[in-house]
């Protein structure tokens, strides 16, 4: 089969595309036609060699994938040659007290597809029977590969990880990205007043569509005083952070007393600085996040499936044009998400 693979770390120069024999589903296991996959950041980051992640090479990218089940291992029931499925990135132990207790996305001895397995750039994968997520009828192979990291980290930061309730306003940081504009959508759809920065207006029109209520231009004004503004001085209840760097400290000036900040990236910057005293007297909570749970992508999918939300699909790249879709990535054109197909 083909893959995209890297012998080096580097710039999307290094990415090959390879033949590679056929992997075959050990027991409990199933192997997948890949028919689309999505692209994340955290792929530039482990290109790159900064992910902080055990990368062996040469290593496949890719961790969110869609397509059909072709094979069936020893031992695995409940599925058949031809479901159209979406495997959770995580491969859980099922075994330690965080998966006991329903926190799968924190599991002590986790796998992740394309560092337990083969990468999702490429034309198959093999996985483990327990990762399967059936995609609804309704869903299509490029949506479902745009949907799970997108929708699946936004609920667990909004709802599982911030608390999200109806009523409450939310700042959602970077509403032209997979997981913001995601953001928007789940966040209107609870009912929240939703405000959220972009850098174009473009962006913000469009997020406008899905729900958006007030859009900030972050190149043009200055994110907490425009909060303070639309919210009477009071600021938002929540901010749902992924950038990182200077939108750290923004994040934190945009919100009220006893709000909270959620945050699960920073590709702007790991490492901020952080002013203690207005953070511990107004009472502020910053609040990490984590991937999120089976049960969480399921509920998105049913969402989907009945059109309440929609996966954004920017663009469509074949797999041997893979450094053309993640030079665009990395330049922040997509709205939405970038898809890979086979």
């Amino acid at each position: 089969m083909k893959a995209v693979r890297f012998h080096e770390f580097g710039n999307a120069d290094v990415l090959k595309i390879e033949e590679i024999e056929d992997p075959k589903p050990g027991p409990g296991e199933v192997t997948i036609a890949i028919k689309a996959s999505g692209l994340n950041h955290l792929d530039v980051d482990v290109r790159e060699g900064i992910s902080r992640f055990p990368v062996s090479l040469p290593h496949s990218l890719g961790i969110e994938v869609a397509g059909d089940i072709i094979a069936l291992g020893e031992g695995v029931e409940g599925w058949e040659v031809g479901d159209r499925v979406n495997p959770y990135v995580m491969a859980p132990c099922e075994r330690c007290r965080y998966c006991r207790t329903g926190r799968e996305s924190i599991c002590l001895e986790p796998g992740f597809i394309s560092f337990s397995t083969g990468g999702g750039y490429a034309e198959q994968v093999a996985v483990k029977a327990g990762q399967l997520i059936k995609i609804p009828d309704s869903v299509s192979y490029e949506e479902a590969a745009a949907t799970q990291v997108a929708f699946g980290t936004a609920w667990h930061m909004l709802f599982t990880r911030g608390r999200l309730s109806a009523g409450e306003s939310v700042l959602v940081n970077a509403v032209g990205s997979g997981i913001g504009s995601a953001a928007v959508q789940l966040a209107s759809h609870h009912g929240a007043f939703v405000l959220g920065n972009a850098s174009s207006q473009d962006k913000l029109d469009r997020a406008a569509e899905l729900g958006l209520d007030v859009g900030i231009n972050r190149l043009e004004e200055d994110i907490a005083a425009r909060v303070m503004e639309a919210t009477d001085d009071r600021g938002v209840d929540l901010v749902f952070e992924h950038v990182g760097g200077k939108m750290f400290q923004d994040s934190l000036d945009s919100l009220s007393k006893d709000g909270r900040l959620v945050t699960c990236g920073g590709h702007a910057g790991e490492v901020v600085d952080f002013d203690i005293i207005p953070f511990f007297r107004t009472q502020k909570s910053v609040i990490g996040s984590f991937v999120y749970t089976r049960e969480e992508v399921d509920r998105c999918y049913a969402l989907a499936a009945r059109g309440d939300i929609k996966a954004l699909v920017h663009a469509v790249f074949p797999l041997d044009q893979v450094a053309d879709a993640m030079r665009m990535m990395e330049r922040r054109e997509q709205f939405g998400k970038i898809v890979l197909t086979t």
